[in-house]
């Protein structure tokens, strides 16, 4: 995030500076004294407007208007990064200062804090935000900046830290009901964080109907309800969610969140009837989830399962094998193939039952060795949990679901849930590891601007290098490619040790070979100390070419950036742990999970033959005994109202299909 920040101002930087040229001498002097910068930008742009190197006196409406629009359509297309680069040259350049109170920079305040939160920079997005919500709640662009700043809060989790930077910003003015009814849900999501269920539920039930988080603080607050055992209670709130209908915007705000909540709040209804034991009313809710939801196979699953409790085993029967079919790789396809089984078992169709036990042992047993082979590697757990993402992504952004495969690995992708934590946790490992690519290369882009802004080489800054700006590049070509000799050094270890779990390799070749990388690891990290060395040197010479005014500004963002190359590789390396440990568990789990369900059908087997010894063993003791087994009395009876000299002619007509056949 740091990163993106720094590289976003040195790229407005250089667009300011590759700009008009010197102003006038006279312009400036008559100029009238600007208000004290505040933001690194701005003090940056003070310090070239003061050199002559932006044309402070060039802006217009015209030019703000149609930079405005080019920043505008590069948002559109989704170029969140570029956007916030030309957003920052109108809100932060001196230009358009006289133009601040109209509503198209206004409009640039509030889309650098969209661009901003779309590159991912939550930080520097909030700060954007800010600027537009310390206007008050009468501008025209404060109501959605406050909605992009709770939108925030959601996405980061931080909802008692972004709330407190918000409400500072108030000054006494009096804000709209939906904005209050947004802070209480930020104050209840902090609480419900915080174990605190009772001032939680206090503060959701503040929200208004007017508030578009009025259905999400609906659904928290039977959450709520159900973890203190509120039963009835709880059902009312989810019930007030699932019971409007989709076309009703009148009752309360119906957006493109609503639909998600109201799923989640049918099938909340159909988990509270089921503990309840009221199977038919958890059949109910759970038949309403439409088929395009991705809560459908949940559904499915536990609706068969409340059946099969009811023991109404056609219907169980039936869901089962709808699930089967529908999603064949949904998280649920062991426990589905397992009570399947126990269906038939309860049916007391002990070889249908055999038949299912030994299908799910079958598809089940090259799962569970390959869960534990990927248990014991870190690198195809980081690939299995990569796929997992890329595939939860694609479903986020409404792509159409790959079709079914009996591949081993998509079996075993079927399994995995990704929680919310660890898909921010990976975001927050795949920035920073950006951020560590990129750090090395912001150093120099920060010394480089000091030949950039040399106010006698104004007409050829982007035509030539000095002699200083090459050995500068050596030197970061030289701490590239250690990194990378140290890079291919890990990975020569971690194969090592594969090999050695796997008995590949003998203990002492492996021995030896670990002591070589051992000391080719130290000598490389020797190395690249001296190379760094070498070029923080070579940027500080670059560094020195720039005007003293500037010098200070860019020595501080160099040293800054050096920081950022130096700690993001300690803290990408903590949150590497922190992610491979919450994976690892992930994977534990469900390794256990699905070892657990291989092992119950392995015993089912066993039950399905005593189960079928048993009914063997009743009737021969209803024969011996004289009566005749129960499947036995239809056909007996037919034969016995037949005469010697007469012939059974069986219906050879049509019997119709039952009326709710394909109910689905």
């Amino acid at each position: 995030m740091r990163a993106s920040r720094a590289a976003l101002l040195a790229a407005a930087l250089v667009l300011a500076a590759a700009g008009p040229g010197r102003a006038d001498d006279a312009d400036a002097t008559d100029a009238a004294p600007p208000p004290a910068p505040t933001s690194p930008v701005e003090r940056y742009f003070a310090e070239l407007a003061s050199l002559g190197l932006v044309d402070v006196d060039g802006g217009n409406q015209a030019g703000l208007k149609r930079d405005l629009a080019a920043a505008e359509r590069l948002l559109r297309d989704g170029a969140a990064i570029e956007a916030a680069v030309a957003l920052a040259a109108i809100v932060e350049s001196p230009r358009y200062a006289d133009f601040a109170d109209f509503v198209e920079y206004q409009n640039a305040e509030y889309y650098l804090g969209v661009a901003l939160h779309g590159a991912g920079a939550y930080g520097a997005a909030l700060r954007a935000i800010e600027r537009v919500l310390r206007r008050g709640p009468e501008a025209p662009y404060w109501g959605p900046a406050h909605r992009r700043a709770v939108d925030v809060a959601l996405e980061t989790r931080d909802f008692a830290g972004v709330l407190a930077r918000i409400e500072a910003l108030d000054g006494g003015a009096t804000i709209p009901p939906s904005a209050s009814g947004e802070r209480a849900y930020l104050r209840g999501r902090a609480a419900y964080q915080a174990d605190d269920l009772v001032a939680a539920e206090g503060q959701l039930a503040t929200i208004s109907k007017k508030s578009r988080l009025y259905s999400s603080a609906l659904y928290l607050r039977g959450v709520i309800r159900t973890r203190k055992g509120q039963w009835k209670d709880a059902a009312e709130a989810m019930c007030e969610v699932a019971g409007t209908a989709d076309s009703d915007r009148i009752t309360f705000v119906v957006d493109e969140r609503y639909f998600t909540i109201k799923d989640l709040a049918r099938l909340g209804l159909g988990r509270i009837a089921h503990e309840r034991a009221e199977y038919d009313d958890a059949y109910y809710h759970y038949f309403q989830i439409p088929s395009d939801s991705v809560h459908l196979p949940d559904a499915l699953f536990e609706a068969a399962w409340s059946m099969y409790q009811k023991r109404e085993l056609a219907t169980a029967r039936d869901l089962v094998a709808e699930l089967r079919r529908a999603y064949p790789d949904a998280p649920t396809w062991p426990e589905a193939g397992l009570l399947g089984a126990y269906v038939e078992l309860a049916d007391c169709k002990f070889d249908d039952a055999r038949s299912g036990y030994d299908r799910l042992v079958a598809e089940l047993t090259p799962v569970v060795a390959e869960l534990e082979r990927i248990r014991k590697d870190p690198d195809a757990r980081r690939a299995l949990f990569d796929r997992a993402l890329a595939r939860w992504r694609d479903q986020a952004a409404g792509a159409a679901p790959p079709p079914p495969s009996a591949d081993l690995t998509s079996r075993v992708l079927g399994l995995i849930r990704l929680d919310p934590g660890f898909v921010r946790l990976h975001d927050a490992v795949t920035g920073l590891r950006r951020a560590a690519g990129e750090a090395p290369g912001l150093a120099r882009t920060w010394a480089a601007l000091a030949s950039r802004t040399r106010t006698d080489r104004v007409a050829a800054v982007a035509a030539e290098t000095t002699v200083e700006q090459d050995d500068a590049a050596e030197a970061a070509r030289l701490v590239d490619d250690l990194r990378a000799l140290a890079e291919q050094v890990g990975a020569a270890r971690r194969e090592l040790d594969r090999g050695r779990a796997a008995k590949q390799v003998a203990a002492a070749d492996a021995d030896d070979e670990a002591a070589r990388l051992t000391a080719l690891a130290a000598r490389v990290e020797a190395a690249g100390v001296k190379a760094r060395a070498l070029t923080e040197a070579a940027d500080a010479t670059t560094s020195a070419a720039a005007p003293a005014a500037l010098r200070t500004l860019l020595d501080d963002d160099v040293r800054a950036a050096r920081r950022l190359d130096r700690q993001a590789a300690t803290l990408l390396a903590s949150l590497e742990d922190a992610a491979a440990a919450r994976s690892q568990a992930m994977i534990d789990r469900l390794y256990t999970q699905a070892k657990r369900v291989l092992d119950k059908a392995r015993l089912g087997k066993v039950d399905a033959v005593i189960g079928q010894k048993r009914a063997l063993d009743i009737k021969v003791q209803d024969l011996a005994a004289g009566r005749f087994p129960e499947e036995l009395f239809g056909r007996m009876w037919e034969q016995g109202m037949i005469g010697d000299d007469e012939e059974l002619w069986p219906f050879e007509g049509e019997y119709w299909a039952d009326e709710y056949e394909g109910w689905r």
